[in-house]
């Protein structure tokens, strides 16, 4: 039997992978969530960031995945629950410490700058209830654009690492901080848009022929934003940075001449 595999979506991934399709009804983030063998998460927060933005109506077609079990969207309070489970009554000194830590991979003295309310609690003390309201305070002062998205994956990742022991994918940001954040907290190995291609063709069965139509629209996508190169590393021990043309780096992809970091960047053989 095939091992499960455990995987967060992020804001930024579902909003670009939606954009890049074949058709109206076919997408990219549909042929991922069509690989074999793996079960997708994502924090509430991401479902909140892709409803006040829903580009190219992403938010409904996530609301549609929750809604038919496709995706399990994870509250902060069903995280206390799973951490009470684990840590008994210290999951909510385990909760403010992972955020911590999410906070620290995003940007020094971001927690201590944002989270005011619930750095005051005795977190062996107090409840759940309370925590979570005071929780909720500090997130409605800190706002839109302020990456709370990405901070609540940090702790779903944490608490799933915790739970299931097992290594979780997170299909995430082409941002290379935001990998690098999360490979550092859970040893988490990172799948990005572009590298998402050399995963649907290994996991998925997507042929290159069949992705075509994706590639493209990948591609139309990169020109829109006068993206003409992708940055990969050589094979040398140093790892240089090299920047090849969006077009001849995808055929090389499919040659095999690229592997895929943990952090999600790609290498040259």
């Amino acid at each position: 039997m095939t091992k499960e595999k455990y995987a967060l979506l992020d804001t930024d991934f579902i909003s670009k992978t939606h954009l890049i399709r074949k058709d109206d009804k076919n997408t990219m983030i549909d042929r991922i969530m069509e690989m074999q063998g793996y079960r997708f998460y994502c924090h509430e927060q991401i479902k909140a960031e892709l409803a006040r933005h829903n580009i190219s109506n992403a938010f409904e077609w996530l609301n549609t995945k929750i809604s038919s079990g496709l995706i399990h969207c994870i509250t902060d309070e069903e995280i206390i629950e799973e951490l009470h489970s684990i840590y008994l009554n210290s999951a909510e000194a385990a909760y403010v410490s992972m955020l911590k830590n999410g906070c620290e991979a995003f940007k020094g003295g971001y927690f201590e700058e944002n989270f005011t309310r619930i750095q005051k609690l005795d977190y062996l003390t107090v409840s759940k209830e309370h925590f979570l309201k005071e929780l909720r305070a500090d997130c409605s002062i800190i706002g839109a654009r302020k990456n709370l998205g990405e901070l609540k994956s940090y702790v779903l990742l944490q608490m799933l690492s915790a739970k299931l022991g097992e290594q979780i994918y997170v299909f995430c940001s082409d941002d290379k901080n935001a990998r690098n954040g999360m490979v550092s907290l859970g040893g988490a190995r990172c799948i990005s848009v572009l590298s998402a291609f050399m995963r649907l063709n290994r996991d998925g069965n997507l042929s290159k022929a069949d992705a075509e139509p994706y590639i493209q629209s990948y591609l139309d996508e990169c020109r829109k934003h006068n993206q003409t190169v992708f940055k990969v590393y050589d094979a040398s021990k140093q790892m240089r940075v090299c920047r090849v043309l969006c077009e001849q780096l995808i055929e090389e992809m499919y040659d095999g001449k690229l592997e895929m970091l943990q952090n999600g960047n790609l290498r040259y053989k």
